[in-house]
């Protein structure tokens, strides 16, 4: 069965970007002003907590503008998949194995159960 496209249009436009600028701002200053440690600390938070806010509009079923809003763009623009490859490939170039192992694991576990748990709560499913 085919995927329907929905029509983009100036107002679907906008409410991406203005979240997306907004979710970037903040992504930007909390990688700014987070702790400078070898372990990317920073960008682990913003991906864990963007994953816990999708969780949160998933489970809430909200409406598709504010998922646009938050979901596509507050979220796509504080979340960084791209900088957290890069930080998890100096890690290991740095032969820090240890920590790489453990900076991936708690990024794509943790995100999982960001996710899961924020779901599970806004629909008040917790197992």
């Amino acid at each position: 069965m085919p995927r329907h496209i929905p029509q983009i249009t100036p107002g679907i436009t906008g409410l991406v970007a203005v979240g997306g600028t907004a979710g970037a701002g903040i992504r930007w200053l909390i990688l700014t002003v987070g702790p400078s440690t070898t372990f990317p600390w920073s960008v682990l938070v913003v991906n864990l907590v963007g994953c816990a806010i999708l969780g949160v509009l998933v489970g809430r079923g909200v409406q598709h503008n504010a998922r646009l809003l938050l979901g596509t763009g507050f979220c796509g623009g504080l979340t960084t998949f791209s900088t957290f490859t890069v930080e998890a490939a100096q890690l290991m170039r740095a032969d820090h194995l240890g920590m790489a192992t453990t900076y991936l694991a708690a990024s794509l576990l943790g995100g999982l159960l960001c996710f899961d748990r924020a779901r599970a709560m806004t629909t008040g499913a917790v197992a």
